[in-house]
């Protein structure tokens, strides 16, 4: 597997070119060792693919795979279910530049004879490590004659514990409400609702590992994650294009995700019912939709 590691005194990151510019592993040099802030899905007792992966050219959830968007219907190529994250993540990306401590991967639909997505596009996407922060950026050109609805997003997943089995994992996030999943199908069934009680992490506490989150939110305004018992603090900032955080808690798992992606989900749907909180852009010809997340380690 064609991998990439970048590091300095403070972080250690690995990246799979080949698959979807993916994160394998994510470390943060704390107390004396090395940290597993992402689980490393290199190790064999790890059950996911990638610690980290981008969502390109639209992020999470879309009905059925099919939408309207100006006027003309579109059906991907979604089998049973929903389409989900776009579809580069399985892909092997192109690397531009690469140093010691960063990272430059490229992408464009027109190399593949069948891509999930009716419009044409290319990407850019950007890992640097500064010190203890790590710096992603993705930058979504749609290449294409006509507008294209467009979204993107970054799925990371991060350690429930760091040095014990036990500690507790505290959240912290700025949100202003979430969409209500009446029908359980992680499709909002109606408009941007009140934080419930357990999905409120608007002042710090623990996450419990019981309770289950798949949670799409509008108004993120950045947040951490802290494992006070290792003194590690994970902070994470997103530019205004990300005002949506998906928050996922899978029970009975050493991990959780915390997803910072600039539209909701179903979002290009939303937009044709004009959701002013949806995120799609209509991204026109030759324009480029760029966002861009922070993980910033601090000690405790």
């Amino acid at each position: 597997m064609p991998t990439v590691q970048l590091e300095n005194s403070d972080l250690r990151l690995v990246l799979d070119t080949q698959h979807g510019a993916s994160t394998l592993a994510l470390y943060g040099y704390g107390n004396g060792q090395w940290l597993p802030l992402m689980p490393d899905t290199r190790n064999k007792a790890c059950d996911l693919p990638c610690a980290n992966f981008l969502m390109i050219p639209y992020s999470n959830r879309i009905k059925d795979g099919a939408f309207t968007f100006e006027g003309k219907p579109y059906q991907l190529k979604n089998g049973a279910g929903h389409a989900i994250h776009g579809d580069v993540r399985q892909r092997p990306w192109t690397v531009v530049q690469q140093s010691k401590t960063a990272l430059r991967c490229a992408f464009d639909s027109r190399s593949f004879e069948e891509i999930n997505w009716p419009w044409s596009f290319s990407v850019e996407a950007d890992f640097s490590l500064n010190d203890a922060h790590l710096i992603m950026r993705i930058a979504l050109r749609n290449n294409d004659v006509s507008p294209m609805p467009a979204g993107v997003g970054w799925h990371p997943y991060f350690s429930r514990t760091l040095t014990s089995k036990d500690e507790p994992v505290y959240l912290h996030f700025e949100l202003d409400g979430a969409y209500p999943d009446a029908n359980d199908t992680r499709i909002p069934s109606g408009p941007l609702q009140p934080l419930s009680p357990h999905q409120d992490f608007r002042q710090a506490r623990i996450l419990e590992a019981d309770n289950f989150l798949d949670t799409c939110c509008y108004g993120f305004n950045g947040g951490s994650i802290a494992w006070p018992e290792s003194g590690i603090r994970l902070r994470l900032d997103a530019t205004e294009t990300c005002k949506h955080l998906i928050l996922y808690n899978p029970a009975g798992t050493s991990y959780f995700a915390v997803e910072p992606v600039t539209n909701a989900n179903n979002g290009v749907n939303l937009l044709a019912q004009n959701d002013l909180t949806c995120g799609t852009v209509a991204l026109q010809p030759d324009d480029s939709l760029v966002a861009e997340c922070t993980l910033s380690m601090e000690k405790m």
